[in-house]
């Protein structure tokens, strides 16, 4: 009777614990809490009053539809803030921010924050705009550079739709080390960085990415090795 009792102990126990190894993970998996990432690019930045910093935020979830979350962006202090969310799927959004700071913002620095939260779940980052006393640089002197490009996407990136009548809104890109010039420019649907090596033939090379503006990353690089040489029609 009694070697029957421990049997039937042992025949409990043994279920129980197949009935938690079973159980308790299907539990877990129906009642997790939604999981948010807030990433930016950049998370740090250099502006100043005039200028317009370009930040890119990508927001994702692991397993709660995006739909369902609502995403709050604010700055630490009052300044002239945009954004567009591009939505390219229903656990990712990528927003594009730009932020425009004043005289008043001499000195300081701009915290922008991201927020995204449920009744389940929320999740906060942020990025930093330092802004310096800086002078704009003439961007109309880089146009010529950029159609070069855009002459070049034109024949040779026909999948990209940029040729010579997109339309494209020059931005002074952050400050950076003065041998090398970085410019901005922005149309529909993509950013076109431009940096340019300021000095003499054969080291004035020029160097563009190409940014689909519904992606963190560029999807295309170029270079002409040196500008005033004139050979980069090909």
């Amino acid at each position: 009777m009694i070697q029957s009792r421990k049997t039937i102990v042992v025949i409990i126990i043994g279920v129980i614990i197949l009935f938690s190894s079973l159980v308790f993970p299907l539990l877990f998996l129906l009642y997790r809490p939604s999981t948010f990432f807030i990433n930016f690019t950049p998370n740090t930045l250099k502006s100043y009053p005039g200028h317009t910093a370009w930040l890119i935020g990508e927001i994702s979830s692991q397993n709660s539809p995006l739909q369902n979350s609502s995403i709050l962006i604010e700055a630490n202090m009052a300044v002239n803030l945009d954004y567009k969310f591009w939505n390219n799927s229903q656990y990712k959004k990528i927003v594009e921010i730009f932020v425009t700071p004043n005289n008043t913002h001499l000195n300081k620095t701009i915290i922008i924050q991201i927020s995204i939260f449920n009744n389940d779940f929320s999740i906060t980052n942020s990025a930093s705009i330092e802004v310096i006393d800086w002078a704009p640089k003439n961007i109309s002197g880089v146009i010529e550079m950029r159609n070069a490009f855009v002459s070049y996407f034109s024949t040779k990136l026909k999948s990209t739709c940029i040729n010579e009548s997109t339309i494209w809104e020059g931005l002074d890109n952050a400050p950076k080390i003065l041998i090398v010039e970085h410019y901005l420019f922005k149309s529909e649907f993509w950013e076109l960085e431009l940096a340019r090596h300021v000095t003499i033939t054969p080291y004035d090379w020029i160097k563009v990415y190409l940014r689909p503006r519904n992606q963190i990353k560029p999807t295309w690089a170029g270079m002409i090795q040196s500008w005033s040489s004139g050979n980069y029609n090909s």
